[in-house]
């Protein structure tokens, strides 16, 4: 039993993030160094079972990155109906996600199956922090935010489900969602960010409404910037807008001004993402070139707001 006390009062003293202050990860300083561990798994986002291990495996990372870190290892999450699907199928759905753990030279050291009706896979990840850990929640006056993918995973989900995604929009789709976001957390750290988030389920504006909560900041989003997947607003307009889309719509509505009067657009913002891209927020005093970026590292920003004290705690769409 005392060795059971021991270990919690060191986790008490070791957890700098996740305890009383959760973010998108938790934190555990060791030796020196801050270990970062997340885990995520969901049913299957794709037909295709070689791409839905890819997407569960990048979106796994994704916290990782979004903390300032670089993975080091994963376990494998897997939940299986072995007498409805074949195990073919789910050998597939492995090598996607082994290739895209290769792709960020993290170790994939061991996992755990179940069977279960519902298929089910992901990954625990622990990585380590480069130089500095990232916080959802330490914006500044004047920062600037960048977002390093585009919005529209969520509706072109929900399309899929329905059977109205061509081809090529999920190929758009699998593309945004099997791209790691270890060059967006590079640029983070070259640029010194103040607060990083990754955007997934909650949608952008529902995790950047959390980097906001008790800052007494606001933010202004510049509406002509948000970037989407080709063909999404097509399909929003068809009415494409899954449930836990609305749920964060519901949530966030409250805090939204909108100055631009684009229902379309909030809904854009809301979509729940899988494996999205980082909101970096980059103190204002940073230059940052977008143009140089995707040139020199291959990585797309855009450039979607600022933070400011104009409007505490809510979103102005302008």
């Amino acid at each position: 039993m005392s060795q059971f006390k021991n270990h919690k009062a060191l986790s008490a003293s070791s957890v700098s993030v996740g305890l009383n202050n959760p973010d998108d990860a938790g934190v555990v300083r060791t030796s020196g160094e801050n270990l970062i561990q997340s885990i995520d798994f969901f049913t299957p986002i794709l037909d295709n079972p070689y791409d839905w291990g890819r997407v569960a495996a990048a979106n796994a990372l994704s916290d990782i990155y979004a903390m300032g870190g670089e993975p080091l290892s994963a376990l494998q999450l897997v939940c299986w109906p072995r007498d409805h699907i074949s195990f073919d199928i789910l050998g597939e759905v492995i090598r996607g996600g082994l290739d895209v753990m290769e792709q960020a030279k993290c170790s994939v050291i061991g996992g755990h199956s179940i069977d279960d009706n519902e298929p089910k896979y992901g990954f625990s990840v622990t990585g380590v922090a480069k130089e500095r850990v990232f916080l959802n929640n330490t914006i500044k006056d004047g920062d600037k935010l960048f977002l390093s993918k585009p919005l529209g995973t969520g509706v072109i989900s929900t399309a899929i489900k329905k059977g109205k995604a061509s081809s090529e929009i999920i190929n758009k789709a699998t593309t945004v969602m099997t791209t790691l976001n270890n060059s967006a957390a590079d640029v983070a750290h070259k640029y010194n960010a103040n607060a990083v988030t990754d955007i997934t389920g909650f949608g952008l504006f529902g995790h950047l409404s959390e980097m906001l909560k008790n800052t007494n900041l606001g933010a202004n989003i510049y509406s002509k910037n948000i970037p989407a997947i080709e063909g999404v607003q097509e399909l929003i307009l068809n009415g494409f807008f899954s449930s836990g889309s609305q749920r964060n719509l519901d949530h966030v509505k409250e805090l939204i001004i909108d100055n631009a009067s684009d229902q379309n657009l909030i809904k854009l913002c809301c979509d729940a993402q899988t494996s999205g891209g980082l909101l970096i927020a980059v103190p204002k005093d940073q230059n940052i070139d977008i143009v140089e970026i995707k040139e020199s590292m291959g990585l797309e920003l855009w450039e979607i707001g600022e933070i400011n004290t104009d409007y505490i705690e809510k979103i102005n769409i302008i």
